[in-house]
Order: structure tokens, then C-alpha cells, then sequence
């Protein structure tokens, strides 16, 4: 996946992103917002047939859809470690959370190798990079890439970091407003000036958990032949709640036009949501463990309505924040993704 920051040539591989792009030299914002363990059907602009997200379908039809996007990794730690190193995990080292030998003896298909258990503190991140480009940064929900207070987000890039925990009182449970709150909070604050927010929300990880007026708005809704369970679809609405909540507070300050926004998963889905007709689910490498939905949205750069089945992931959007920002890493990071 690529795009362009101003004055730049598209990369031919998303052929529905415009040549023309934007004008001047004004630096975009970079919104990317991370669900977690979000399935590549569970979504209304991916067909799901039983839950609804209006707010990032509306994205989807501002912007582009990617169908045939994926993770780097089939699990949390080492898909974000792919995410804000730009590497693969051969390079980083997280392989896994927490150990390798890991799970039942006779269900193991690998010796157990030696696993990084956090991002080592040596490899420039995203935000590093942003930040040295004259970014505001800011960490907003689930990191998942620290052991020691050299790993955590502020000493990676990020000038702030909001880490809660996974379960809210009951009209916040999974902290979704919370954290969207604390977003637009950071972006009124640094409106005039580039802004890089890498908004990581804890749902819809089990266990999940939803607002009880929308748990029931679910219960009352006729099952679909794919996707039925009302908690599920509570907790994905509660958190497309929070995506439109973002994205109007954009308008208001007048930042729409000039903000590039992402949203996707962390993995494939889980047994809780259907991932049919692919094999598997997160924690493995069959395709359902590793395929998620992908759609960004930059006015302007990116025309409305566009549908690609270019084959993109994870790794790919460090160098694409890159060149959207005109910025650059240091001459001896090694990035995996295009």
C-alpha cells in the first residue's frame, strides 16, 4: 500500500489513489485507528450480514477499500511490532506474546524459538520518524510492546501515551470513549501543527462487553445466516461509535480535508465471529488468522468509492506514513513494506 504526500507520484500498485493529490506543502495528519481482533468480514462496507458500522462504512465510501489486506501476524504483540517497526518479525523479533513454548506439547508444529518479548528500544519506530519530522505524536489505548519503561510508547516516538486497562464501568466497558475522548483532546491541542495519532482500542477482544442499551438494540435484531451474536455486534457498534465520534470532531476543527485516516485490525477474527469461507483464526496462519478489513480515507488524495484488491498488510504503513509526511527514516532502517 502507498500514497503520496504532495507534489509525489501515487504508487501504481493502488491505481484508485489520485495522481493529482494535494497541492502545497502542508503536512497531512495521520489517523490510524487499530481495532482488536476485528474479523475481515465483520463489517457492513465488508458485507457482514447481521452487524452494522455506519460510521466506517461512510469511511469506506469517503475512501478506499482494500479486500485483500493482512496482518503480519496472526496475534497481537507481533502484529504491532510489524505495524510500528515496519519489519518483519524475522527482524524484530516479537514473535509472539509472551513465550514461544507456549499451547500442548503434542499440538506444537515448531521448536520454540527465542522471542522478544517488546520492541528493543534501539528500533526507530513510526513515531520516531513522524516525530522527527515535526509531528506531534500520541499513543492512545492497547501497546502491547513493552517489558520495561525503555519499551513503553514514550520512549518509542510518542509524546503521549494513554494505556487503560481492557474493562471500563458500564457505560464505558471496553474504554472506547475514553480513549476518544483523550484522541480529540490531543488533536484540538495540536490542530495547527502536523499530528500522527495511533489510536489502538482494546475492542472487540474478548471479553467482550458493550453499553447495555446497545447489547439490547441487538438482542432485539433477527439473527443473520453468517453473524448473529447481539454482544458481539454491541461491542463493534460501541466502537464505530467512537470512529464517528473522531471523525466529526475533524470537521468541526476543520481538519477533514487534510487528514488521512485508516482503520483496521490487529489479526483475523476469532471463534466468537464467523471468518467462512477461510480456514482458521486468530492465532494461526491460515488465511482467516491473518486477513482483516482495511479502508483509508484522505479527501482529496484518495477518490471516493474506490475498491482495490492490491495484496497489502500491516508492514506496509510505516513507509506509506512516510511519504505522505515527506519525511524520511535514517538511511540504515531497514523497512519491509511498500
Amino acid at each position: 500500500m502507498a500514497m503520496a504526500a504532495a507534489g509525489m507520484t501515487i504508487a501504481a500498485r493502488s491505481p484508485h489513489l489520485s495522481v493529482a493529490a494535494q497541492t502545497g506543502t502542508t503536512k497531512p495528519n495521520i489517523v490510524l485507528i487499530f481495532a482488536d481482533d476485528l474479523g475481515w468480514k465483520d463489517t457492513g462496507f465488508s458485507g457482514s450480514d447481521f452487524y452494522e458500522t455506519p460510521n466506517l462504512d461512510r469511511t469506506a465510501r469517503e475512501g478506499i477499500i482494500f479486500t485483500n489486506a493482512y496482518a503480519c501476524a496472526g496475534n497481537c504483540a507481533p502484529s504491532r511490532a510489524c505495524l510500528i517497526s515496519g519489519q518483519y518479525t524475522p527482524r524484530h523479533g516479537v514473535y509472539a506474546v509472551g513465550d514461544t513454548n507456549r499451547g500442548p506439547v503434542n499440538l506444537m508444529r515448531m521448536e520454540p524459538i527465542p522471542n522478544n518479548g517488546a520492541l528493543v528500544p534501539d528500533n526507530f519506530t513510526v513515531a520516531e520518524a513522524l516525530k522527527s519530522a515535526g509531528y506531534a505524536t500520541g499513543m492512545f489505548g492497547k501497546w502491547h510492546l513493552a517489558n520495561s519503561k525503555d519499551t513503553q510508547p514514550s520512549a518509542q516516538g510518542f509524546d503521549v501515551a494513554l494505556q487503560p486497562g481492557t474493562q471500563g464501568g458500564s457505560d464505558d466497558p471496553k474504554h472506547i470513549y475514553s480513549i476518544t475522548k483523550t484522541v480529540c483532546e490531543f488533536i484540538e491541542k495540536n490542530k495547527d501543527r502536523p499530528f500522527f495519532c495511533y489510536v489502538a482500542h482494546h475492542a472487540i477482544h474478548s471479553g467482550l462487553e458493550a453499553r447495555q442499551a446497545t447489547l439490547e438494540k441487538f438482542k432485539a435484531k433477527t439473527p443473520g445466516k453468517q453473524h448473529s451474536g447481539a454482544l458481539y455486534a454491541a461491542c463493534l457498534y460501541d466502537l464505530d461509535d467512537g470512529v464517528g465520534i473522531l471523525l466529526k470532531r475533524l470537521e468541526e476543527l476543520g481538519l477533514g480535508k487534510n487528514t488521512l485516516v485508516l482503520f483496521t485490525s490487529d489479526n483475523g477474527g476469532t471463534p466468537q465471529s464467523s471468518q467462512e469461507p477461510l480456514r482458521g483464526s486468530k492465532g494461526c496462519y491460515y488465511e482467516g488468522g491473518i486477513r482483516v478489513p482495511l479502508i483509508a480515507r484522505w479527501p482529496g488524495v484518495i477518490s471516493p468509492g474506490a475498491v482495490s484488491d492490491a495484496p497489502v498488510s500491516n508492514v506496509d504503513f510505516y513507509p506509506t506514513f512516510l511519504d505522505a509526511a515527506g519525511a524520511s527514516a535514517p538511511a540504515d532502517k531497514i523497512l519491509d513494506g511498500a
